[in-house]
């Protein structure tokens, strides 16, 4: 159900995403979609939180005893990496309405945020409260993913220029 809904809003945007395209590109019935989603919003929820869960699957393995240096630019690079190999889903992260299960996204984050946490503690990282991880730190990669994703440039151009600027905002 979800790979149908990502392949509708894929090829018409959000407003493609009806429960009766839904049905006609899943062969699921309507009856089925709202008894697991529960509407049309529903099924956006469930997509945001399992594209979200992908990218952050994506950036866990960086999340190891290295130099904080190496470790940060190893997890926006395999952001990027994963932006690339699933741009339809990441484009729905970053046009998706706003129904994401925030209990749901900070619970599948939480590895990042205790590794950072921990590092920041330890003096390798510069301090900023939990909320800056994503707006501040993730800045640079969110905008210009964005933008990337626009057709822009390409984000293999902008990958080192990326990575060095979320670093930047995080050294001690």
């Amino acid at each position: 159900m979800l790979d149908a809904a990502l392949a509708l809003v894929d090829s018409g945007g959000l407003d493609a995403v009806t429960i009766t395209a839904l049905t006609d590109r899943s062969g699921v019935s309507n009856g089925s979609i709202y008894h697991h989603f529960g509407s049309r919003a529903g099924v956006f929820a469930a997509l945001y939180v399992d594209s979200y869960a992908s990218a952050v699957a994506a950036m866990r393995p960086a999340l190891d005893d290295r130099p904080a240096a190496l470790v940060v630019r190893d997890l926006v690079g395999r952001y990027l990496d994963w932006v690339v190999a699933n741009p339809s889903r990441a484009r729905f992260l970053y046009t998706a309405p706003a129904t994401a299960d925030v209990e749901a996204k900070r619970a599948l984050f939480e590895p990042v945020l205790t590794w950072f946490g921990s590092r920041m503690e330890s003096g390798d990282l510069r301090r900023l409260p939990d909320w800056a991880l994503d707006p501040v730190v993730m800045g640079p990669a969110h905008e210009t993913v964005r933008r990337a994703l626009m057709g822009a440039f390409p984000l293999g151009e902008a990958r080192s220029f990326v990575i060095d600027a979320v670093w930047s905002v995080v050294r001690p």
